[in-house]
């Protein structure tokens, strides 16, 4: 296959939709020697933060001197997006050859269980090939939805699994309590690991303590410690605050960021003890090679100067990113609940005194009424869109009318160029800053359309 073909390919087992469960990932990981178990890997569940943890994660362990394989879903502005090796997307000649030898394998275990991997199970395993292909040092693997039947669910040891912060999302496949979406996303710990946490609401630590200690021996429970943490400046340039007497900075803006930088500290210190733990481990060497061993052992004089830069230099797009001065024009891929409530404190926090014009679009299966109800009051005007590229997408109408039922402003608009060239118009014309929200579906197409104007 070339690379044309091979989207072809992939966007033909799209058509299978969601099923969650492992029994074709772990067949199909198997014909190919399963590759997920050739290193070690931090496995990351959660409903929001996922992304910008393991953003923080990579950055400090590449510069560390390590070699880092990642793997996210969705992609925002490429499809290769997907599969990050050393800080770099695989070329579309690699992709192709990946998914060419892949592809017997998927036929073969269709035959066997039909209908056969999704078209996510299928990029999980191309993921795995392509780090043993590349010899990373480390995989750093974020769950699709969920944790317990997750495709990403397959390593027998991880030894790192953090939990991003939990909240509402996909209850259709996770359960309609917040205990039972905690449940399904522990499901990716297993005994021996060492489990990092978000400084998580009240109820839903107190379930994982007790999930911990009902199912386990020898699982370290590790919790990022807001107690520890004091927050010395929040502008729109970044933050600076203080973790367990060490100062940190950080570019990506909002107070959860903060949050989301001091588990990334508690992982990678994590990661580093237990390979400092191992340096001498003959059967640990055997298992993985020595060379991520020997890299880490390299920075026992100072990981702490590896993590404060890591985090000044980490990058995230699609988070409250800034994408144009005048008129300040920024965009956030909240697309839940608990995240439009992280936004309109971001909104509080750093847009007090401005007029606000929203671009929105949602996807019909979130429950987007709970979402207007946080953000409508924060809404000068709104220009809602289709997700497009999603066919999960709420029509731009419907969402239109929602709004102005609520007393605002709204016009759903016929493209996203049209959006935001008219949000622009407005916002020039009133003083006011632009707001783009509501989906991760249209975070690359947008951006890209405002860095063109």
């Amino acid at each position: 296959m070339n690379y044309n073909e091979t989207l072809q390919y992939i966007h033909e087992k799209e058509d299978r939709g969601i099923v969650p469960g492992l029994d074709n990932i772990e067949r199909l990981l198997g014909k190919l020697g399963n590759p997920e178990r050739s290193m070690p890997a931090i496995h990351i569940a959660g409903t929001n933060g996922k992304g910008s943890i393991m953003a923080y994660v990579e950055t400090i362990l590449r510069l560390s001197g390590l070699k880092v394989g990642r793997y996210i879903s969705p992609a925002i502005f490429d499809y290769k997006d997907r599969w990050i090796i050393d800080g770099q997307n695989p070329s579309e000649e690699y992709v192709a050859d990946i998914f060419t030898r892949l592809e017997p394998f998927v036929s073969e275990t269709e035959e066997e269980l039909p209908p056969g991997p999704t078209s996510f199970e299928i990029e999980t395993a191309a993921a795995f090939m392509m780090y043993k292909d590349s010899r990373c040092d480390v995989s750093l693997v974020e769950c699709g939805m969920g944790g317990r039947l997750d495709a990403t669910n397959v390593f027998t040891s991880t030894p790192i699994v953090v939990l991003a912060k939990i909240s509402y999302d996909h209850m259709q496949f996770l359960g309609e309590t917040i205990e039972d979406i905690a449940r399904e996303k522990l499901g990716i710990v297993k005994e021996g690991d060492i489990l990092v946490t978000y400084p998580q609401d009240t109820p839903v630590m107190d379930f994982i303590r007790s999930y911990i200690r009902d199912n386990f021996e020898n699982v370290t429970l590790i919790e990022a410690d807001i107690n520890k943490l004091k927050i010395e400046e929040e502008t729109l340039e970044g933050s600076t605050f203080s973790y367990k007497n060490e100062m940190y900075g950080i570019s990506l803006l909002g107070r959860h960021q903060i949050y989301n930088a001091i588990t990334a500290i508690e992982t990678v210190r994590a990661f580093y003890g237990w390979i400092m733990a191992r340096v001498k481990d003959d059967a640990a060497s055997d298992k993985y090679g020595d060379a991520v061993f020997t890299k880490f052992d390299m920075c026992s004089d100072g990981i702490d100067r590896f993590v404060i830069m890591g985090l000044k230099k980490t990058v995230w797009q699609g988070r409250l990113e800034k994408l144009r001065d005048d008129p300040p024009f920024y965009i956030d891929g909240a697309h839940n609940e608990d995240a439009w409530i992280t936004l309109s404190g971001n909104l509080e926090r750093y847009f007090t005194d401005k007029k606000k014009i929203f671009i929105i679009g949602v996807l019909k299966d979130k429950e987007y009424p709970k979402m207007l109800d946080i953000l409508t009051p924060y809404m000068d005007c709104a220009i809602t869109v289709t997700t497009v590229n999603n066919k999960r997408a709420l029509p731009g109408e419907t969402l239109a009318e929602l709004i102005k039922e609520k007393g605002v402003t709204a016009e759903a608009a016929p493209d996203y160029k049209y959006a935001v060239e008219r949000a622009v118009t407005l916002a020039v014309s009133t003083g006011s800053v632009v707001i783009a929200c509501g989906s991760l579906s249209f975070v690359g197409d947008m951006t890209g359309i405002v860095h063109g104007l």
